[in-house]
């Protein structure tokens, strides 16, 4: 049997066994390396906007989108477009059938330092027939015309040819009245004529500015070559319409990864005279470039 005295001395030297092993923390480092490719991308939420049920004549309720930069390098130049160009390729007028109407042609936006909405992408086309009362004042050669409609305003316009007898040479002429149609020949009396200032194949362009048809903003009017219809815009910088000298981005402002663009205000102006259903589905495509 061991002694009490021994067991002591043993349990001494354990401890003291125990106390000469020296402790290591177990850890150590690894170095971390990440490159991110460039990527030029914009996030438009939400991704679709409706309106439903608006009377003729009236405005809906405003809504807003948020474009994202979702990609790796900073983004400026934001500019926006309709469909309504490839949407109304026949000229509606005369149908009862809403899908021959596009729904993004009634789409108008506001940007940050906007006075007044316009509308993102209209388009207008001749009336075929003489409106009565209508005088076209220094129109030299009236080849089309009819009514810019803006809810339950409408106004009067004229566009003259040029040379050649097309909408997009020189000589052409754009017209609208001051004031919105009552029937009468001073309602429907257009004023000094607007002269063209740049066209392509497609359209003669036209920088209008304060007329109360465009609440006295800037905006263009894009006349087509054989002057069958209008298109007015004012944030549509594409090849060609970008020509026009009131056509603007909707923010020069430099986004960097991450940031966010909201605008605050896009709705939907129902003119009078519309058909009662579904009109055709359009599209609003917002482009920016890398910076």
């Amino acid at each position: 049997m061991i002694s009490m005295s021994l067991k002591i001395v043993f349990l001494l030297l354990v401890a003291l066994v125990s106390l000469a092993i020296p402790s290591f923390a177990a850890n150590d480092t690894v170095t971390v390396n990440v490159t991110v490719a460039q990527v030029t991308e914009i996030t438009v939420v939400p991704e679709s906007l409706n309106w439903t049920g608006l009377n003729p004549g009236s405005v809906g309720t405003a809504q807003y989108i948020d474009i994202k930069n979702s990609g790796s390098t900073s983004v400026t130049n934001i500019y926006i477009y309709a469909s309504t160009l490839d949407d109304e390729t026949v000229r509606p007028y005369g149908s009862s059938d809403p899908s021959k109407y596009s729904a993004a042609g009634l789409i108008v936006i506001k940007n940050e330092t906007d006075p007044v909405p316009q509308f993102v992408g209209r388009v207008e086309w001749n009336w075929t027939d003489d409106i009565s009362g209508a005088t076209f004042n220094g129109i030299n050669s009236p080849k089309a015309w009819g009514f810019y409609k803006n809810t339950s305003f409408e106004y009067v316009w004229v566009v003259g040819n040029g040379t050649g007898g097309f909408c997009n040479n020189t000589g052409a002429q754009f017209g609208i009245s001051d004031y919105p149609d009552a029937g009468t020949t001073a309602t429907r009396t257009t004023s000094t004529p607007i002269a063209i200032s740049g066209g392509d194949k497609n359209f003669g362009y036209f920088s209008v500015s304060g007329k109360a048809a465009f609440g006295g903003d800037s905006v263009c009017v894009a006349v087509a070559a054989d002057c069958t219809k209008i298109y007015i815009y004012k944030y549509d910088k594409r090849s060609g319409f970008g020509s026009c000298t009131n056509s603007q981005f909707l923010t020069t402002r430099q986004l960097a990864p991450g940031d966010i663009l909201r605008l605050n205000y896009l709705n939907a102006y129902v003119p009078k005279g519309i058909p009662a259903g579904n009109l055709k589905q359009g599209t609003l495509t917002i482009v920016a470039s890398s910076s």
